[in-house]
C-alpha cells in the first residue's frame, strides 16, 4: 500500500471517528461492519460488541434499536429516516442511505444517528418561555380590555384595538350600527360585544341571516302575521322584531334583504311602528337594529339593488372590522388560542413547530378568522403526533408559503451584489410592514428592533408612514 493510499485511509478514518453524529455501516444483508465512537456513546454499546453481528441479533440483545432504519433501507432500497427513542430515553433521528455498486447490487448501508434529546428539550423550554411571555402579554391585554368581560376577542393589532374601542363606544347609545367587513371577520362577535355592553344587555339579541330565509318568507319572519293572512297561517305568530322588543335585532347579510322587505324595514326605522301581515293596526316596538354585510351597499344603491334611503338609515354609524391579513400581530395568538381550544375539546396535547407556525403566518386567510378556526381544528384532529409540522398543513397554506419564498428569493438580477440584495430585502420588508402599521413603535415591536433603529432605516430608504384610514 503506497503512502497516498495510507494518507487517504487515515483521513477517511479520522473523519468517521471524529464525527459528532453516530455513524455505522452495514453490508447489504444487515451485518454491522463498522461503528464510530459517537455511535458507541449513543447506543451504550462498544464496537467489539457490534461489529460482525447481524443487526437483528444485536437488537434482540438490546444493543441497538428496532425498528431499524438500516433494515428498512435494505428492504426498500431507498433512503429511510426514523424518529426513535432508545432504551435510555434518548431521542434519535436515524437516516439510512443505501450504497449500490455499478451493477445495481446493494453492497452497503450507511446510517447516521443524531441525538436530538437536548434539542427537543431546548425547544420545549423555548415554547414554555414563549407561553409565559404570552401570558404576561395576555394580562396586559386584559387590563386594556377589562370592559370586554368574557368575550374571546384577541386584539393586539392597532386596527383591531381601535375597532373594539369604537364598538364599546357605540354600545352606550341606541344608534343603528352598520358592521362592515369581509366574510368570516367576526361581525357577529362584534354585535355580541355591543349587546353585552349596552343598556339592553338584559334583553335578548336576536340574530337573523337575511340570505338564509327564503325570499317569500322574509317579510312574515321579520314582521310576523295574523291568522288567515295567507294559506297555511292557521294561527298568529310574532315576527323577529317583536321577539326582540326591548333588545337588539342583528340583521346579518342585510344586502340580501328583498326589495319589498326593504320598504317595510325602512318604514319601521322611521317611526318604530310595526304591522303584522294581515293585521289592521300597528304597534310600537322598541328595538335597536344592528346590520352587517360583506358587500358594498353604496355600490349596490347605484345599480338599484338596494334602496338608497334604507342605506342612509342603516349607515348611521358604520363600523369596519379589519380582515385577518390586516391584523398581523393578532395572528400568532389566535392560532395558538384555537389550537389549544380544539386540543382541550379533543382531550389531546398538540403544539405547532416553528416552521408550521411560520407557514401559517405567511398565509393570507381569505376566509379570515372563520377559515383560521377551521384550519386549526383540522390540524388538531388530523395530525398523528403531538407536534404539528409543515407536512400536516393544508396544501393551500404550503403553496402560498412556497410561492412567497420564490417571489422573495428569485427576483434579483445577476449583477446585484450581496450588499445590494440584502438592502433590497430590508427595504421591501419595511415597505410591507409600514403599509400595515401606522406607528414606528408598532413596527419596532413587530420586528424586534428599537424605535430609533426603525426610524433610521425608514429615513434611509425614504419610507413614510400613513395614518388615518390605513389603520383599517
Amino acid at each position: 500500500m503506497d503512502r497516498t493510499t495510507q494518507e487517504l485511509t487515515w483521513e477517511h478514518d479520522a473523519i468517521i471517528d471524529s464525527s459528532f453524529d453516530g455513524l455505522f455501516v452495514c453490508d447489504g444483508h444487515g451485518v454491522i461492519l463498522r461503528v464510530n465512537p459517537a455511535s458507541e456513546r449513543i447506543n451504550h454499546a462498544s464496537a467489539s460488541q457490534l461489529v460482525g453481528r447481524d443487526y437483528l441479533d444485536a437488537a434482540r440483545e438490546g444493543l441497538v434499536i428496532l425498528p431499524s432504519a438500516a433494515l428498512e433501507a435494505i428492504k426498500k432500497r431507498a433512503q429511510v429516516s426514523l424518529l426513535q427513542e432508545n432504551r435510555f430515553g434518548r431521542k434519535l433521528i436515524s437516516t439510512a442511505t443505501p450504497v449500490f455498486d455499478d451493477s445495481g447490487e446493494l453492497i452497503r448501508v450507511v446510517v447516521s444517528e443524531r441525538d436530538i434529546t437536548e434539542t427537543d428539550q431546548l425547544q420545549r423550554q423555548l415554547e414554555e418561555q414563549q407561553v409565559l411571555g404570552d401570558q404576561f402579554r395576555h394580562q396586559i391585554l386584559e387590563l386594556q380590555q377589562e370592559q370586554l368581560g368574557s368575550q374571546p376577542i384577541i386584539a393586539k393589532s392597532p386596527c383591531m384595538v381601535k375597532t373594539l374601542k369604537q364598538a364599546l363606544k357605540v354600545s352606550e347609545v341606541d344608534s343603528t350600527v352598520l358592521l362592515l367587513g369581509e366574510s368570516g371577520v367576526g361581525k357577529g362577535l362584534i354585535a355580541d360585544l355591543i349587546h353585552q355592553h349596552s343598556r339592553r344587555s338584559d334583553r335578548p339579541i336576536i340574530k337573523i341571516n337575511c340570505g338564509a330565509i327564503p325570499e317569500t318568507l322574509v317579510e312574515a319572519e321579520l314582521f310576523g302575521y295574523e291568522k288567515g293572512a295567507f294559506t297555511g297561517a292557521v294561527s298568529s305568530k310574532p315576527g323577529y322584531l317583536e321577539v326582540a322588543d326591548g333588545g337588539i335585532l342583528f340583521l346579518d347579510e342585510i344586502a340580501e334583504l328583498p326589495p319589498a322587505s326593504q320598504v317595510k324595514l325602512l318604514r319601521f326605522l322611521e317611526d318604530g311602528q310595526l304591522m303584522r301581515l294581515g293585521a289592521t293596526q300597528s304597534r310600537k316596538i322598541d328595538v335597536r337594529i344592528l346590520a352587517a354585510t360583506h358587500q358594498n351597499l353604496e355600490q349596490m344603491t347605484r345599480v338599484g339593488r338596494f334602496r338608497l334611503d334604507l342605506y342612509y338609515r342603516l349607515n348611521v354609524i358604520p363600523l369596519k372590522i379589519p380582515a385577518l391579513r390586516e391584523r398581523q400581530e393578532c395572528l400568532v395568538p389566535l392560532i395558538r388560542t384555537y389550537v389549544d381550544q380544539f386540543a382541550v375539546r379533543s382531550s389531546v396535547r398538540k403544539r405547532l413547530t416553528a416552521a408550521a407556525l411560520d407557514c401559517l403566518t405567511r398565509y393570507h386567510f381569505p376566509g379570515n378568522v372563520r377559515e383560521l378556526m377551521n384550519i386549526c381544528e383540522r390540524l388538531v384532529v388530523m395530525s398523528d403526533t403531538e407536534l404539528i409540522d409543515v407536512d400536516d398543513l393544508p396544501q393551500a397554506v404550503i403553496s402560498v408559503s412556497d410561492e412567497g419564498s420564490k417571489e422573495l428569493f428569485g427576483r434579483w438580477p445577476d449583477e446585484m451584489s450581496m450588499v445590494q440584495i440584502l438592502a433590497s430585502v430590508e427595504r421591501q420588508v419595511l415597505l410591507d410592514i409600514a403599509a400595515r402599521m401606522p406607528r414606528q413603535q408598532h413596527i419596532a415591536r413587530y420586528l424586534g428592533m428599537s424605535q430609533p433603529t426603525v426610524a433610521r432605516k425608514l429615513r434611509k430608504y425614504g419610507i413614510g408612514l400613513h395614518f388615518g384610514p390605513r389603520e383599517y
